[in-house]
């Protein structure tokens, strides 16, 4: 059952987003000029996250993100225990930071930035640095 709030829809699944795979075959293709081992480094990176890219996806729900593969639920991420967020590169959104009480972590952006960055934003509102 989906609930409307004023501005947010859940559960929300992200879509797919094929950018950063891309980037990075293009770059693999690109180095792979002056050095073939390295670009096909870069190019098999871009596969596996290509991959990945096609079978995870992140649900919102009312209390946490669920990572799912193939529809299946892998882990879930409550929004309690999140103690900050961070989006590298803001204008090109490339790796997701975020705390967890206990630990850290560092997920590619194989998802619609604009609705990550939104919907983190409600639940997980950032704190203020000075």
């Amino acid at each position: 059952m989906q609930t409307t709030s004023p501005t947010l829809t859940v559960p929300l699944t992200l879509d797919p987003d094929y950018r950063v795979a891309m980037g990075l075959a293009a770059m693999g293709a690109t180095v792979a000029v002056w050095s073939w081992p390295t670009g096909l480094g870069l190019g098999v990176l871009a596969g596996f996250l290509g991959w990945q890219t096609t079978v995870l996806r992140w649900t919102f729900t009312e209390t946490a993100v669920v990572l799912t593969r193939n529809g299946q639920p892998l882990r879930a991420f409550p929004y309690q225990d999140w103690q900050d967020w961070y989006l590298f590169w803001p204008g090109l959104p490339v790796i997701l930071f975020f705390r967890e009480h206990d630990r850290i972590h560092f997920v590619p952006v194989l998802f619609d930035p604009v609705a990550l960055r939104r919907y983190l934003a409600h639940y997980c509102p950032p704190r203020e640095t000075a």
